[in-house]
């Protein structure tokens, strides 16, 4: 693309929220992310969004919120189609009436806990996904990289800033698996900035950079999740995970009575200690997928002690003692083959099995619905046109991504530094990380190891639900997501600098 047309659709619409009616206004559109300021300024690409403001308020006391999904190489269809904006896709997961056929439409609704009686809501399309794309001279796999993708979304929220004179108002960003990489980058380059990007705003109020940001089911280092690295890092973080889906398949009885929140303490204690301690003493440090002796560990294996540990692992997890044995760090691929027999359990979803050999993967089940809506979508609800397809997933953008990040050694990359740095700038932003207890794509106690790694554990909130990846697809927990971010965009600044005070401030969210 050489030219950008940056009007954008309109269409006035009421929802109501909580008993409320709300009148939003729905725009979809392309903005040109430039990089740098004035006169040297240089077009990077054209970034689809579509956006629903209540144009209404004031905008000082009017939050904005940024919302992306991952890949790298996805649109933002999943969470507009399911998660916070004002109509979604009913997709009930992890029901699966037939398993062996592709539903081409789901019941499509308002959503009765959109985000927008808290914020107005951006969702943004990353380059070569949705209906972005590079400007010439630049083509999209120029700009599909760790580092340069955060830029051009950073870039873009800036574009956005100042079209809609959203200066002086509070912003946030959301970002879904991959998103948490990108949007902890995208944060820190924002802070770095800070107004310098921005036009004098009419108003003349204060200019805001950010308030803070969301990750849903994140993923914040390549390098210590076992699935990314081949089990040569740790399967620790998916102990609890694996042991969920298998409470959830009727696979153990080790729950009993206990919440799932109670159940994952339980669980945690099992990763930390038994899991752990076995795992540190026989295997690794180079490659935890092979003993450091299989002499040492057949020894240990056949004792007593040997034989409490595999057992205790199998009988939480539903994988045999004999797996165990041979395969003691075991990774996901082979949990969700292997759990239930003749079935393969989805990736983002455990809860989801398909038979072996199915036409189509579990975590493939909904995105022809979510698709067809689209089409659909925009030129009825959002009075969008456009004769070019929508891109909803990539697969070239992964397959050419540059994941070495400047000046690191580690070939994939890490957004933890990202966020100690954007706490530096900014000790009150805003943090909250929200997981599912069945994914076992992204697990939630992994992000807790990651965080525990850096002093971060408790200053950074993470909240568990029921289901998978997508977690707003499960019906039961979207009301308790919905009371997770009101809660959330009511709480005042946190202090990071005053550990009595975050540590108040994470527990109202508990």
């Amino acid at each position: 693309m050489s030219s950008v047309n940056e009007d954008t659709s309109l269409k006035q619409h009421t929802i109501t929220i909580d008993g409320q009616a709300l009148n939003y206004v729905a725009r979809a559109g392309h903005l040109v992310a430039y990089k740098g300021v004035g006169a040297t300024k240089k077009a990077e690409a054209a970034i689809f969004y579509t956006s629903y403001t209540r144009d209404d308020l004031p905008r000082e006391d009017r939050p904005v919120t940024f919302l992306w999904n991952g890949g790298p190489g996805s649109a933002s269809i999943w969470l507009h189609m399911g998660s916070w904006g004002p109509k979604r896709l009913k997709s009930d997961a992890p029901n699966m009436p037939n398993p062996t056929v592709q539903p081409t439409s789901f019941p499509f609704e308002d959503n009765a806990i959109s985000l927008l009686d808290k914020s107005d809501i951006v969702f943004v399309d990353p380059p070569g996904t949705g209906l972005s794309t590079a400007i010439s001279p630049l083509r999209n796999a120029d700009l599909w990289g760790t580092d340069i993708d955060a830029q051009v979304v950073a870039d873009f929220i800036v574009a956005y800033t100042n079209k809609f004179n959203r200066q002086s108002s509070p912003k946030y960003l959301y970002g879904e698996s991959y998103g948490g990489i990108r949007t902890p980058i995208v944060a820190n380059l924002l802070e770095q900035a800070g107004t310098s990007g921005y036009v004098p705003d009419p108003s003349g109020k204060p200019a805001k950079v950010l308030a803070g940001f969301i990750l849903n089911s994140p993923l914040v280092d390549y390098n210590s999740n076992c699935d990314m690295m081949d089990e040569q890092s740790s399967c620790e973080g998916y102990i609890p995970s694996y042991a969920m889906a298998a409470d959830y398949f009727q696979k153990t009885t080790k729950r009993g009575n206990k919440t799932q929140d109670q159940y994952l303490g339980e669980l945690r204690t099992l990763a930390r200690t038994t899991f752990k301690k076995t795992l540190t003493t026989y295997f690794g440090p180079n490659d935890f997928s092979v003993p450091r002796s299989q002499s040492q560990w057949n020894t240990f294996a056949a004792s007593t002690a040997g034989q409490t540990v595999l057992n205790q692992m199998a009988a939480y997890t539903g994988i045999s003692a004999a797996t165990w044995k041979s395969s003691f760090n075991y990774g996901p691929a082979s949990f969700r083959t292997a759990l239930v027999a003749g079935n393969t359990l989805g990736r983002y979803d455990a809860r989801m099995k398909v038979p072996n050999g199915n036409s189509f993967a579990a975590d493939d089940y909904i995105n022809v619905a979510f698709l067809n809506q689209m089409k659909t979508y925009f030129p009825d609800f959002v009075n969008y046109k456009n004769k070019t397809a929508y891109q909803p997933l990539n697969d070239q953008t992964i397959q050419a991504w540059k994941w070495r990040r400047a000046g690191s050694s580690d070939f994939y990359p890490q957004s933890i530094t990202d966020i100690q740095a954007v706490l530096t700038a900014n000790p009150n932003s805003k943090m909250l990380i929200l997981h599912g207890y069945e994914d076992v794509a992204t697990p939630g106690f992994q992000t807790e190891l990651d965080l525990e790694s850096v002093n971060l554990g408790s200053r950074i909130p993470v909240k568990w639900f029921e289901g998978g990846h997508m977690i707003y697809n499960t019906e039961a927990s979207r009301a308790p997501l919905k009371q997770t971010l009101n809660d959330y965009y009511a709480l005042p600044a946190q202090d990071a600098l005053d550990s009595a005070g975050a540590s108040a401030s994470a527990a109202q969210l508990q």
